[in-house]
């Protein structure tokens, strides 16, 4: 019986040491769906895009066309700034691959702002030259 008894204690020692080892092993950040938590946190990329000739376009039209632009450009930043903030809290859970499609989230986003806008400002000299006062 004590040798049962002794068996037994060397085993939950033994067992002890066994998962106390595993225990103080650090733990691996768990990994993250990147794409999916960009969509779920931040929403889809804005995606923007100018139709409008300035040539013949009215005033109205022009308006209009600022209002939307003027959004997107907004709605772009917003989305930038979720994507930044996302990146900060996932922090170390994030891998390499996991940046480099934020960043290139980030990039592409910009471009697509920029290139909005010099539409935009292409329609509005196209606007003003075809509206000149002669």
């Amino acid at each position: 019986m004590r040798v049962a008894f002794l068996s037994a204690l060397a085993f939950a020692v033994a067992s002890g040491i066994a998962f106390g080892a595993v225990a103080a092993e650090p733990k691996k950040p768990k990994p993250v769906d990147i794409k999916k938590e960009m969509v779920e946190k931040c929403g889809a990329e804005p995606y923007g895009l100018v139709d409008l000739d300035g040539k013949t376009a009215t005033k109205e039209e022009m308006e209009e066309a600022k209002f939307q632009v003027t959004a997107f450009i907004t709605q772009v930043d917003v989305y930038q700034e979720c994507i930044l903030k996302l990146a900060n809290s996932l922090g170390e859970r994030l891998s390499d691959n996991d940046k480099r499609v934020l960043g290139t989230t980030i990039q592409r986003s910009q471009q697509e702002k920029e290139a909005v806008g010099a539409a935009y400002n292409k329609a509005v000299d196209d606007f003003n030259v075809a509206n000149a006062k002669k």
